[in-house]
């Protein structure tokens, strides 16, 4: 009974996981695959003997499952990562994000150029910030 319990709750945030781009959602049914191998490596179903082939192919098996659920969440990891190099917008099923124009070069520009832009664009904001901040009083009584 407990196995089935543990079985299908393995199977639930698997399936989870996988609909869903969270990496931690990943890693934490990775490790319930996990859990289901440490209960099974001491405590086999009666139908199979402890030890055998067939115990130990189904270990095998589980922590197939729980290295393919962790490895598909690094899998999307890296997509965002090579996405992010070229410059484009990461998205997601349910999620988008878009990278700040300073980190993306335009055509022509190379990245030395890119950070002077963004120095520009930071100091430029600085200067309005200061400015905003301290500007002359008019009409100061005491």
């Amino acid at each position: 009974m407990t196995f089935a319990t543990i079985l299908v709750f393995c199977g639930i945030l698997s399936y989870l996981s996988l609909k869903n781009a969270f990496f931690g959602l990943k890693l934490m049914a990775g490790m319930a695959w996990f859990a289901l191998f440490m209960f099974l490596k001491d405590n086999p179903p009666d139908i199979i003997i402890e030890g055998s082939g067939v115990h130990t192919a189904l270990l095998v098996i589980i922590i197939g499952f729980a290295l393919m659920i962790v490895l598909a969440g690094l899998r999307t990891g890296i997509k965002r990562t090579e996405q992010s190099n070229k410059g484009l917008s990461l998205t997601s099923e349910k999620f988008q994000w878009k990278l700040p124009d300073w980190m993306n070069a335009t055509q022509g520009e190379t990245q030395a150029q890119a950070r002077a832009r963004q120095q520009e664009e930071t100091d430029d904001y600085r200067d309005q910030f200061h400015r905003a901040l301290h500007q002359p009083r008019r009409g100061r009584r005491l």
